[in-house]
């Protein structure tokens, strides 16, 4: 049998989906592709290992420090993303995904491309209207160019058509 062996799950989204219930990661990956999982109003997440890569969807209530962490990642790589919003008067939703390189609009920005993280992370609100939040960005030491220092790095935030550089 396969007693003692660890096995690695992977599963591919063949459209969007959305879980109602208890979302288990226990190993392996799930691929949505251009589809978007979607964590229900009620849903919540159980992780001891594996991640989503590509589109997580997750509801924002309102209230006060709302935190939403996205176990998102890339085929091999798990980087999560934590938000927590100051104060949430109107409920919605954020999107979050994870692209393991340099952001294509880099060049424009006042970030070394030879001295920083070459992953990315892409929010997308829909609805949740708030006063203020934080972020947390987990990267991999394989992400960071060589010769780059960590203390060193700022956060730039591209909006579509410009770079702002939240404190």
């Amino acid at each position: 049998g396969d007693s003692g062996r660890l096995r690695q799950v992977v599963v591919n989204l063949g459209g969007n989906a959305t879980v109602n219930g208890v979302l288990t990661f226990t190993s392996g990956t799930t691929t949505t592709g251009a589809n978007t999982l979607t964590l229900g109003a009620a849903a919540s997440v159980s992780r001891t290992s594996g991640h989503v890569v590509g589109n997580f969807k997750k509801p924002v209530a309102t209230g006060s420090s709302v935190s939403r962490t996205f176990e998102i990642g890339d085929a091999t790589r798990y980087t999560p993303v934590a938000v927590v919003f100051g104060s949430v008067s109107n409920a919605g939703s954020l999107q979050a995904s994870t692209t393991s390189s340099e952001h294509p609009n880099n060049a424009t920005s006042t970030i070394n491309p030879a001295k920083s993280v070459n992953r990315y992370w892409t929010l997308t609100n829909t609805g949740t209207v708030f006063t203020n939040y934080s972020a947390t960005y987990t990267f991999v030491s394989g992400d960071v160019d060589a010769g780059a220092s960590t203390s060193n790095f700022i956060v730039g935030d591209y909006g579509g058509s410009s770079w702002t550089y939240p404190t």
